[in-house]
């Protein structure tokens, strides 16, 4: 494949993942697998996804202050559990065997999901305290969403919207803006403890971080619109059907998912065009 296809697809996917990352959740499920089909070992996958979500974030968190969506207060005390739990979660990533931490994936997701279906109104309804009041529970709670943005990155951000939301009693569409501010320091944390092991692609990181910053940025602008919330919700659900689906045939039913047929069949062209 020509270096400058490659570096398109790298931005462009980028732009995809900084978008979602921001508005809602998931841009790492759209990420990990196609480094992995492009050539990226899992692990270097794994670490080198994490340099466009810090930088995302940094353009998202600009931009969400421009709006004047963002209450520090709030967001710096629940980023320092955050930051906490995510330098723990890196560490247990790095020991626990793969398939337990599949196992703990598919659970997770099921249960966020649940949450998610049952209580729809309480997600959606407009808050009435702007700026809510951070108790010590609240605390240990974003301690968790760290431990699993460290441990695997994926849905960090939707179990950071649910705390928000359901137990802080945020509105949807302001808890966006509180996340980008609370999850930014465990994000760089754990980029950093996969720099540290070496397994970073400084290249093909900056080169998704180019598209991340203007996703991020793009994303901020429409999540701080009144008439996001139903969107929000309606993507999250959608993610989390898609990942559920993936992950019980993967690690639960051991069957060849969609997606790993897509990185087969990819992966059979590339050799066909050489």
């Amino acid at each position: 494949m020509p270096d400058a296809v490659r570096l398109a697809i790298y931005v462009v996917a980028g732009f995809c993942s900084g978008f979602l990352n921001t508005i809602a959740s998931a841009g790492s499920a759209l990420i990990l697998p196609l480094l992995i089909f492009l050539g990226v070992p899992a692990n270097v996958a794994n670490g080198t996804n994490r340099v466009q979500i810090a930088i995302g974030r940094v353009s998202s968190i600009v931009a969400f202050q421009r709006a004047k969506a963002i209450y520090w207060r709030n967001a710096l005390i629940l980023a320092v559990p955050c930051l906490l739990g995510g330098c723990l979660g890196a560490s247990l990533a790095a020991a626990l065997q793969s398939k337990y931490i599949g196992w703990a994936i598919t659970f997770a997701v099921i249960a966020a999901f649940i949450v998610l279906v049952t209580n729809p109104k309480r997600l959606l309804k407009d808050q009435k305290v702007d700026q809510p009041v951070i108790k010590w529970w609240h605390l240990g709670l974003f301690f968790l969403v760290g431990v699993w943005g460290g441990f695997i990155v994926l849905d960090a951000s939707t179990y950071a919207l649910m705390v928000l939301v359901l137990a802080i009693g945020y509105d949807l569409r302001k808890a966006n803006a509180e996340k980008a501010v609370a999850i930014f320091p465990m994000s760089v944390a754990s980029l950093v403890i996969f720099a540290g092991a070496h397994e970073v692609d400084w290249g093909i990181g900056l080169s998704l971080s180019v598209g991340s910053i203007i996703g991020a940025w793009v994303g901020a602008f429409f999540a701080a619109k009144e008439w996001i919330k139903i969107w929000i919700y309606r993507i999250l659900i959608v993610i989390l059907i898609v990942e559920i689906y993936e992950l019980v045939n993967k690690y639960l039913l051991g069957h060849i998912t969609w997606i790993e047929r897509w990185l087969h069949l990819g992966w059979h062209l590339e050799k066909l065009l050489q």
